[in-house]
């Protein structure tokens, strides 16, 4: 109500009908005038004397603000008259950059006769978002406020990740040698705007998530694509093309989206070629928490002796998507240059975010959700490969079935150009799967897709398979009956 009566004497100061300097009605004048309470018309012009309108003269009344005579003197004549303004020119940075395509909200639910492969899931555990009430409860209680964010991460969760990466990483690493970020992208910012400068070499795999490629082409840097392998990337294979190269990103305890593990050999193989050429790698290590049947492999930053490793991880796909958290292992010698371009972007991650979560590690409560979600995911993978496997067998190649959430397949027989249709064909059966081509720099000129399994049931995997295997024979049998559509 206090609005729309400081609406009306707006109107009526900009039309004229109070002139600048005029007073007006006592507050209890104005309530009866109007026929609401004075308290109402005492907001009204409290809320006009903030935006300038009126001012207030103690013993006399309220005015109409002379300022606003001033004001009006101040304003340029004819402005509405000259062109319009040309396009503001944008610094280089902006001029490469590519917001990706907005995900699809459609909502598929267990009971849905339509399951929903395309987009990864993390069901959060309700024991795991539990524990985290009780920790925040927790804190809350015996914190009058949360500090202000440490820029270099809160020391509660630096020694607690530090701990996690001694026993389940076999990571020894000193807290100071840890920075807390707020997810695996801003990590991968930072080490773009710390090690790269236009025109700058840097190695990806292929294919890789379509963020990582991104990160770096937008700073200037070119990009050279390294093929993946059965055992990950073969550094052998592409030493020539990295000539120069001042950054490396790998994946080599779990490769997204392929999933798979980058032998041992071909580690130390891709530290010494770091050591040789000066060169900096960074260790992703997405999703490898998620492990069922196989050991874990020795990470890059283990191995490396002569601090040229930069390790990243993320906590989102460990507990919750909501949690954006993650880590970097940064050497000693670049740690003072990465705070200080932390210091420009953000002044520190949450603050209370982090001490909950150092309590959640603390307290075994992490280990056991990542224990919990591996025992979950294994005989989900299982249910959908074995249901693809049993009806498509050699039409059909699984890579890296070891970890993650995801099946990365490839159907050689199928050419690339058949990618829609068999995307249609799938979900008018009742599955919804995705290409796996956006991954790729330079996609393969077959159909590859990356089906994410771990929100649904075994039942409903099982299920998706036979869907997903009669669309194929479906697609296949119309290529054959006419081949000059391949």
């Amino acid at each position: 109500m206090y609005l729309r009566v400081a609406e009306a004497i707006r109107r009526d100061i900009d039309s004229g009908r109070f002139q600048v300097g005029a007073g007006l009605p006592g507050s209890r004048s104005m309530a009866v005038a109007l026929g609401v309470s004075r308290t109402v018309v005492l907001m009204a012009y409290e809320q006009l004397e903030g935006e300038g309108y009126l001012e207030s003269r103690t013993g006399s009344g309220t005015y109409v603000s002379a300022r606003l005579e001033v004001a009006a003197t101040d304003v340029p004549r004819g402005v509405e008259e000259q062109d319009a303004p040309g396009t503001l020119r944008l610094s280089r940075l902006a001029g490469r950059l590519v917001l990706p395509p907005a995900p699809e909200r459609t909502a598929f639910s267990e009971e849905s006769d339509v399951i929903d492969l395309a987009q990864p899931r993390v069901k959060s555990d309700p024991r795991s978002l539990k524990a985290w009430k009780q920790n925040l409860t927790a804190l809350l209680r015996r914190r009058d406020t949360p500090d202000f964010p440490e820029l270099q991460g809160a020391m509660a969760l630096r020694r607690a990740v530090a701990g996690y990466l001694s026993v389940e990483r076999g990571i020894e690493a000193d807290p100071d040698d840890i920075l807390i970020v707020s997810g695996a992208q801003q990590a991968r910012d930072l080490i773009a705007r710390v090690l790269l400068d236009e025109g700058d070499r840097v190695g990806v795999e292929e294919p890789c998530h379509w963020s990582v490629r991104h990160t770096f082409e937008a700073v200037g840097a070119r990009v050279v694509s390294c093929e993946v392998g059965s055992n990950g990337m073969d550094i052998a294979r592409h030493a020539d093309a990295l000539t120069g190269a001042r950054v490396l990103n790998v994946s080599p305890s779990f490769q997204f989206p392929t999933g798979v593990v980058m032998g041992d050999e071909q580690r130390r193989a891709l530290l010494q070629w770091a050591y040789a050429n000066d060169a900096c790698v960074v260790e992703d290590d997405f999703d490898c928490e998620h492990r069922f049947g196989v050991r874990t492999s020795p990470s890059l930053w283990s191995l490396d002796k002569h601090e040229r490793v930069i390790h990243v991880s993320s906590f989102a796909r460990s507990m919750f998507p909501a949690l954006q958290l993650g880590f970097m292992l940064v050497p000693r010698s670049l740690r003072e240059t990465f705070l200080a371009v932390k210091w420009l972007a953000d002044r520190g991650s949450i603050s209370m975010q982090q001490h909950v979560l150092a309590a959640c590690i603390h307290s075994g409560q992490f280990l056991r959700d990542l224990r919990r979600i591996a025992h979950g995911l294994a005989p989900r993978h299982r249910a959908l490969h074995t249901a693809l496997t049993s009806r498509l067998g050699d039409a059909m190649a699984v890579t890296g079935s070891v970890a993650g959430g995801s099946l990365f397949v490839s159907l050689p027989a199928l050419p690339r150009t058949a990618t829609g249709a068999l995307l249609a064909e799938a979900l008018a059966r009742g599955v919804r799967i995705r290409s796996a081509e956006r991954f790729h720099r330079t996609p393969p000129d077959h159909v590859t897709l990356l089906l994410s399994y771990a929100g649904m049931s075994e039942t409903s995997l099982k299920r998706a398979g036979t869907r997903l295997a009669d669309a194929y024979a479906a697609v296949a049998a119309r290529l054959d009956a006419h081949p000059t559509t391949r």
